[in-house]
């Protein structure tokens, strides 16, 4: 039976993904920061839950040698633990910033870096990271989520450089609009944006950011079943994108001054 170590896995599309692995027979390692708080995924016969803040070196550590003690190998990684800042970079603390960071960028790469060894030496293994289409694109007050995707996404090729004549791969999967609660679960807002001169904007932003969920796109369990074919399908293809690609196809059908004059008169509008 093989083995997926998961992080962020107590909601979304790491919880929805670690049912999903289970359902297909695999052992499923979901890692969290308070898995004594977890109760579906622990009542499964093949998901044990463990402890990790990926910003925490220790819990990493401390993760990796227990997982590795339960299931004694590991065939893929999921990197899924989130977090978004929103709101102008003026006004985002120095605190708030490091930990976008901290779990985005760093984070991940300290718990790809642990398990990199293993894999290599195995001479298998694939690594998926979930990015976004904000790993592809740009939009307003959000610009340190999408400085973190884009610096993933830049990772991730390195890394498969480096790990392909080992036959460990690295892919990304990028979703689009998706229906989780991520926007109440890991967003983060910069402090006195109402009273600052971004006020007008940011307020009519967020509220069509807001709006009801289309049911045209996808569901956590989507996002899940294609990150199960990242894993098994045996392909070495680079990403798998989900509920974007007519946002994709938008954006690439102008050059970026376009792009820029596009979204910046959208997001001006929002203050008249």
């Amino acid at each position: 039976m093989k083995t997926i170590v998961i992080t962020g896995a107590s909601s979304g599309i790491g919880k929805a993904s670690a049912k999903f692995f289970a359902a297909k027979g695999w052992n499923v390692a979901a890692t969290m920061r308070h898995p004594e708080s977890e109760r579906e995924l622990s009542e499964l016969p093949n998901v044990k839950c463990y402890e990790l803040d990926v910003t925490d070196s220790a819990t990493i550590t401390s993760a990796y040698d227990t997982i590795l003690g339960d299931f004694g190998k590991v065939d893929a990684l999921f990197n899924n633990a989130g977090y978004c800042l929103f709101g102008p970079l003026e006004l985002s603390d120095e605190e708030q910033i490091r930990n976008a960071y901290d779990t985005l960028i760093i984070g991940l790469t300290l718990v790809t870096k642990k398990f990199i060894p293993h894999m290599r030496k195995n001479r298998d293994g694939v690594i998926i990271s979930t990015s976004s289409v904000g790993g592809l694109l740009t939009l307003p007050l959000t610009s340190t989520y999408h400085e973190a995707k884009y610096a993933v996404e830049g990772l991730m090729e390195g890394l498969s450089y480096e790990l392909y004549p080992f036959n460990v791969y690295c892919k990304l999967v990028e979703p689009g609009g998706i229906q989780t609660d991520f926007w109440n679960r890991s967003l983060v807002m910069a402090d006195g944006i109402d009273e600052s001169d971004y006020g007008k904007q940011a307020a009519g932003y967020l509220n069509q950011m807001a709006q009801p969920v289309s049911d045209s796109r996808a569901s956590a369990d989507d996002v899940a079943a294609v990150v199960y074919e990242a894993v098994t399908d045996g392909e070495k293809k680079w990403r798998y994108t989900v509920a974007c690609d007519d946002f994709i196809a938008f954006r690439r059908s102008m050059n970026d001054e376009e792009w820029i004059a596009h979204i910046g008169q959208m997001y001006s509008g929002f203050g008249v």
